[in-house]
């Protein structure tokens, strides 16, 4: 474990706000998942931390058990809170979960049936209203608090990206493969010297829970934040970090709802995290530190080790660097070429009917088919290449610095960050929205899922290029030419 070499000061509060939508919506992540919702695992939840430094500046970190949130709908959702707060969308971090049993919003419910888009929309509208209420309520718990920071380990993770015989990648295994096992910790303490606020960053995709499940759920996150919780007396934040390319050391969920043992994983990883968080968090004194020994000659002899109280703590100031970008996608083949495509995929969803196919086995189909006609209509339209508009931000709280990334980020791409930018980093994925996986240009070179694949499940009109990853990662290091990775 290390930490940040002293405490800082700031004004803290938190606040949770309920967005537990009711069974029969339709849950996102796996497209071979058959039905719609029939339970609630446990309550989604939004979490807000808002932040005011001496200078009245206000930020908030809130973090939500959602599936997916596309960028505009992230937008509004900052916005929402921003205005709640008393502050701008530049200081408003929205960090996504990505539980695979909970909802996806906007862009991403685009093949669903049209009650299913309904009730998405009118559940939506929900969650921004919940948004304003508990940004406010985060606001008015401010109070004078202290923080420090630190890191542990759990591996209850692995790389993914498992090599075939024949050199193709597939979702499995690679005990070889990068993974990011760190477990960032920022304890936030009152007054008092009592913990008010925990914030923690792990990157792991929170699949526990797999296809063939239709509970709401926020997966592992859930078992995790309940014990720091009960073991501090203070709410806990889960901050997904880089985990594009990770998943939990047990691979996705194969139980249905009907096994006795499906919550199992769920229940070890997230108290397994969770542990390790208390333990870092345990480690970190804001209030007091130990003074030199004193010599002590009595029955025995020994030293005595006195504490004092830790005074003259900086204060922390807040300070946010946003930028919208827009780059340009691999361009479109030749537009016969994008037709016929698009008639593969048409003929194979066809042939998965005729053959009386199960949902489990059309579902991809009808996602990939509905690609291809937006990859068609975008192709004939133009221009070429398309270019995405995303934004990117650098939320710096004191010491520690926030980088946000609207994408499925890489656990290379954490790597790189934190060694660039020093132990007070915390590299997040699935913030501010998602627009896909990033690849790195390694990982793009080698294909699969994250390469070749998601951003066809992401609906994204063309493949995202291997140079976006190192151009971002330059925006948060200041390096316009970042080495590859």
């Amino acid at each position: 474990m290390n930490q940040t070499p002293s405490p800082c000061a700031i004004d803290a509060g938190v606040a949770i706000g309920d967005i537990t939508p009711e069974p029969g919506l339709q849950l996102t992540g796996y497209a071979v998942r058959e039905g719609v919702s029939r339970a609630v695992d446990e309550p989604l939840e939004l979490r807000i931390l808002a932040l005011r430094d001496a200078d009245g500046a206000i930020a908030l970190i809130a973090t939500i058990d959602l599936c997916l949130v596309d960028v505009a709908h992230a937008g509004r959702f900052r916005q929402a809170c921003a205005a709640a707060a008393g502050t701008t969308a530049d200081r408003v971090l929205l960090n996504i979960n990505h539980t695979h049993s909970a909802p996806g919003i906007g862009s991403f419910t685009a093949c669903f049936p049209e009650d299913q888009r309904r009730l998405h929309d009118t559940y939506w509208r929900r969650v921004l209203a919940v948004a304003g209420e508990t940004a406010r309520a985060a606001v008015a718990q401010l109070r004078p608090a202290r923080f420090a920071a630190g890191w542990g380990e759990c591996d209850g993770n692995i790389n993914r990206r498992q090599r075939e015989p024949d050199g193709g990648i597939v979702l499995g295994e690679d005990p070889s493969g990068a993974c990011d096992h760190s477990v960032g910790v920022v304890r936030f303490d009152d007054a008092d010297g009592r913990p008010l606020a925990v914030l923690f960053r792990y990157s792991c995709h929170t699949v526990t829970l797999g296809p063939r499940t239709n509970r709401i759920s926020p997966d592992f996150a859930g078992p995790a934040r309940r014990l720091v919780g009960s073991a501090l007396g203070c709410p806990a934040l889960f901050l997904q970090g880089c985990a594009g390319n990770v998943n939990p050391a047990t691979g996705i969920g194969q139980d249905d709802d009907a096994s006795p043992l499906v919550l199992d994983d769920k229940t070890r990883l997230g108290q397994r995290l969770g542990a390790e968080v208390v333990a870092v968090a345990q480690s970190l004194n804001t209030r007091r530190r130990r003074k030199e020994p004193v010599f002590v000659e009595s029955v025995g002899r020994y030293w005595l080790y006195e504490y004092g109280e830790i005074n003259d703590v900086p204060a922390a100031r807040i300070a946010a660097r946003t930028a919208e970008w827009s780059l340009p996608l691999t361009p479109f083949p030749d537009l016969p070429e994008v037709e016929a495509e698009r008639d593969d995929w048409a003929a194979r969803l066809e042939a998965a009917r005729r053959s009386a196919a199960t949902a489990w086995q059309a579902g991809p189909l009808v996602r990939f088919l509905h690609w291809a006609n937006l990859r068609l209509a975008a192709a004939k339209s133009g221009p070429n290449p398309l270019e995405v508009a995303f934004p990117l931000q650098e939320l710096r709280v004191g010491p520690l610095v926030f980088c946000a990334m609207p994408f499925e980020t890489m656990t290379e791409t954490g790597l790189a960050l934190r060694e660039a930018l020093g132990p007070g980093t915390f590299a997040l994925g699935f913030s501010n929205g998602i627009v896909s996986y990033l690849p790195t240009p390694e990982i793009s070179r080698q294909g699969g899922m994250e390469a070749k694949l998601g951003y066809k499940a992401y609906l994204v009109p063309s493949e995202i290029p291997g140079d976006w990853e190192p151009r971002i990662r330059g925006f948060f290091t200041g390096d316009p030419s970042p080495t590859t990775l």
